[in-house]
């Protein structure tokens, strides 16, 4: 009986020196994540040291030997912004681009890098045949480039005159979009250069390749040529091919945009010159966007 209460007591205190010896360890390990704590941010005996929170867990948990870091802050949260989207701001003025059409999925996807820039700009119709008059997109424009260097042609003469009278915040031309030689001294007065170039005129055929052809030229590097309303290509009052595409004999535009894609998959211009420059070519319902190349670019 005597040796069995020797035994029990060299057990309770071997007990008792491995806990001191644990919390000691616990100190040094404490001490030691202090020490290098400090190091790495500088901290010296001339200064504010910084500490371990004490009440945070330094021994080995149940299922490994991870030790807990100090708990981090709460990342604060971004500010919400209060700019208003294309969308918003062609709602509020009534343009069809969001009303009768989804333009807006193109243009908030590839206008917002651009929107505080100096961005000159051209659009093709400035709405004079529309059932709500002229200017819908004009004010869309203003609001939404407040950098915006803007320009339209108009077919309608009498129209873009008396509008280009009641408004300083556009250069108007009135002409033909598929007259070469209006197109030809329209760049010549302008001077070419454009990031942005919307082509919403007469919609017809001859009108949409003509100046796709004359106008991509004054398209600077890196800048975007829009073609709207692209469901007249199966329309026959603009040109287009009634038999949803089948008819041969009409060369309609959405036809060349499908060439201007088989270009771009198989080699540059393989059928059209100016593949060779067309970074991508985008197209969602009825709008398509032909991306330039920036210059210096493969």
């Amino acid at each position: 009986m005597a040796a069995s209460r020797v035994h029990y007591m060299l057990l309770a205190a071997a007990s008792i020196l491995l806990f001191i010896g644990i919390a000691h360890q616990h100190d040094h390990v404490r001490e030691t994540l202090n020490n290098a704590w400090n190091k790495g941010t500088g901290a010296t005996s001339h200064g504010s040291s910084i500490n371990i929170d004490p009440s945070v867990n330094l021994e080995p948990e149940a299922h490994g030997a991870a030790v807990s870091s100090p708990p981090k802050a709460a990342p604060s949260a971004a500010p919400a912004s209060n700019v208003p989207s294309f969308h918003e701001i062609a709602l509020k003025y009534g343009t069809d681009k969001v009303t009768t059409h989804q333009y807006w999925f193109m243009y908030d996807k590839y206008f917002p890098s651009i929107r505080d820039k100096r961005v000159k700009m051209l659009e093709i119709g400035l709405g004079c045949d529309m059932n709500y008059g002229p200017g819908k997109s004009y004010y869309t424009w203003l609001e939404y480039f407040p950098n915006v260097d803007l320009y339209y042609m108009e077919y309608d003469a009498a129209c873009a005159e008396k509008w280009s009278a009641e408004t300083t915040g556009a250069t108007i031309y009135a002409g033909d979009q598929a007259d070469k030689v209006f197109l030809q001294k329209f760049i010549d007065e302008t001077g070419g250069n454009f990031d942005i170039i919307i082509d919403d005129g007469g919609h017809t055929m001859n009108q949409q390749q003509v100046s796709l052809e004359m106008l991509w030229k004054i398209v600077k590097p890196g800048g975007m040529y829009f073609i709207e309303d692209l469901q007249t290509s199966f329309m026959g009052s603009y040109g287009g091919d009634d038999q949803g595409g089948k008819d041969p004999t009409k060369h309609t535009m959405t036809k060349i945009i499908y060439e201007l894609i088989d270009d771009k998959l198989q080699g540059d211009g393989t059928r059209h010159a100016i593949s060779a420059e067309m970074r991508s070519i985008e197209c969602m319902k009825e709008v398509c966007l032909f991306h330039k190349k920036e210059e210096g670019t493969l």
